[in-house]
């Protein structure tokens, strides 16, 4: 064959088998193309990815690259037609900090069986087939014939089809993300030079001015004891506690926390909304590249003598916690599920930490939560209530209940290990003021209009991947010290909050006095005289 025709041939296979998501989307979702527009699509697509290959067709170039574009091609077709993501560099930021145990989850028979027969198998054929090359000035001269051409057909194809064609994109700003091979390999490039960039030589300090207020002794010389609880995955709409007609709080009911049901994710990815959640800078503001330059707020507590201790049963705090104590669960065995810790395994030893530490402390418990697609093994036999429950990591093959019913069995088992932190607190509040405070990280998307898990671009994502539960629940005494009367709770939780609202209030727990502070952002802080309610 030609190197020609190879690099057109290869062209051709992946604008077709690369991107059936995108077809599929053009053909039948919404503000369809017409059957001529579709074509001419198709056509400037080839155009374009022929434009590429013909690049990269040179004797010890071409096979390597073809050969890599094809698997990667395979891999991304896979997650965006099983799962319905986009791979933006959001996504590729989670796949590069993603653990064995996440990637396991996802590697199952059927992508090894998508990939082999869409990637490997294609790139296979191409590495045994003989590609016949002209001398370099015939190869240039054809090469250059071709290219002419291509740029000619892609623009002719599109022409007539571009009013219809771009009335689909403004209408549907997802398509341009679709575009595969393209769009996901500038998305890694992206990704991977935001991940790789030197970090700064020096921490940029923030409230270099704080210091501990004249309220910092607490209510009779006691000291605080604050554990927030970072969830993962759970969405609001699952929860009892915001109106799920399912009895998923029935720990928490039992126990009147405190919930806000109006409250909305800094990110849709771990590695997106945990490092945000602990910024200074509200979601607005907020990048990754900033952040990792700049201290947080474990810093800020660390510096005003606050004990603080990240405790993880996940893939890690994101670089939130690379200054202060970091332990990862490793026990007890009792508490091992299969080959995880469930997230009970959080408070193990608590109590000795506790008793080994002066002052006040700030405990981040980092849960294992709902992560999916494995959702059946984030609870534990007592807690599947919710039965038949999807047991299979291909979650399309799932019935709609199956996969609810597993999904729920996990909100189950978390309600049951934040009333187990509750418990604990309540079993030292003779001693210290306590309180727990627990929000997820991000939501999940269980099959909502062809979705499943998170990690969508914020500005597309459904509302199952932002809107966040969050729970607090706080000694007598500490709701004193804050200067909260049970009276005013109800209206503060009625608000809208987002994890914006995390940095001042942690500050505001323990009265930690600084420029940084924004009352206006302290959930429990006295309103404000422009304050809006």
């Amino acid at each position: 064959m030609r190197s020609t025709w190879a690099a057109l041939g290869v062209a051709v296979f992946l604008a077709s088998f690369g991107n059936l998501q995108l077809w599929g989307a053009l053909a039948f979702g919404p503000g369809a193309l017409s059957w001529l527009a579709l074509a001419a699509t198709y056509v400037a697509l080839v155009a374009v990815l022929d434009l590429l290959m013909q690049a990269v067709a040179i004797p010890w170039l071409f096979k390597p690259v073809a050969s890599t574009l094809l698997v990667f091609s395979a891999i991304t077709t896979y997650f965006m037609l099983e799962y319905g993501v986009l791979i933006d560099v959001g996504m590729v930021r989670n796949t590069l900090q993603t653990d064995v145990s996440e990637a396991r989850d996802l590697l199952t028979f059927r992508a090894v069986a998508h990939i082999a027969a869409l990637g490997v198998l294609p790139a296979l054929v191409l590495a045994v087939a003989r590609i016949r090359y002209r001398p370099v000035r015939a190869e240039l001269a054809l090469r250059a014939k071709v290219v002419t051409v291509s740029l000619a057909l892609g623009f002719f194809a599109v022409w007539p089809a571009y009013k219809e064609l771009s009335i689909a994109v403004l209408g549907n700003r997802a398509l341009k993300q679709m575009a595969n091979p393209l769009s996901p390999l500038v998305a890694v490039v992206k990704g991977i030079r935001r991940e790789g960039a030197a970090k700064p030589l020096t921490l940029e300090r923030i409230a270099g001015d704080a210091r501990r207020g004249a309220a910092a002794s607490g209510v009779g010389g006691k000291r605080r004891v604050v554990v927030l609880v970072v969830g993962e995955t759970a969405t609001a709409s699952h929860f009892a506690l915001n109106g799920y007609p399912r009895d998923t709080n029935p720990e928490l009911t039992a126990r009147s926390v405190l919930n806000f049901p109006r409250v909305h994710s800094c990110g849709t990815s771990t590695a997106e909304s945990v490092p945000c959640m602990f910024s200074s800078l509200a979601r607005e503001d907020y990048s990754r590249g900033g952040a990792s330059g700049r201290e947080n707020l474990l810093d800020v507590l660390q510096r005003v003598g606050i004990t603080v201790l990240w405790r993880d049963n996940n893939s890690g705090c994101k670089g939130v916690c690379g200054r202060v104590p970091f332990e990862q669960i490793d026990g007890p065995e009792a508490l091992r599920y299969g080959n995880e810790f469930l997230d009970e395994a959080l408070l193990a030893g608590l109590q000795e930490h506790l008793d080994r530490s002066d002052g006040d402390l700030f405990i981040v418990l980092h849960q294992k939560g709902s992560h999916g697609p494995a959702y059946f093994r984030r609870s534990p036999p007592a807690f599947k209530r919710f039965l038949p429950e999807c047991s299979l990591l291909d979650l399309q093959d799932c019935r709609r209940d199956d996969l609810v019913n597993a999904y729920d069995n996990t909100i189950l088992y978390t309600d049951h290990v934040l009333a187990r932190v509750i418990d604990f607190l309540a079993a030292n509040s003779a001693e210290a003021q306590v309180a727990m405070l627990y929000v997820s990280d991000h939501g999940e998307s269980l099959g909502e209009n062809g979705i499943y898990l998170h990690g969508f671009p914020y500005w597309l994502a459904p509302d199952e991947q932002t809107h966040v539960p969050m729970v607090f629940w706080a000694s007598p005494e500490f709701l004193t010290g804050q200067g909260v009367q049970p009276a005013e709770l109800p209206s503060l939780a009625a608000q809208e909050r987002s994890h914006d609202n995390l940095f001042h209030t942690v500050l505001g727990f323990f009265d930690i006095e600084t420029a940084v502070y924004e009352p206006d952002l302290d959930i429990f802080a006295e309103p404000q005289p422009d304050r809006v309610p």
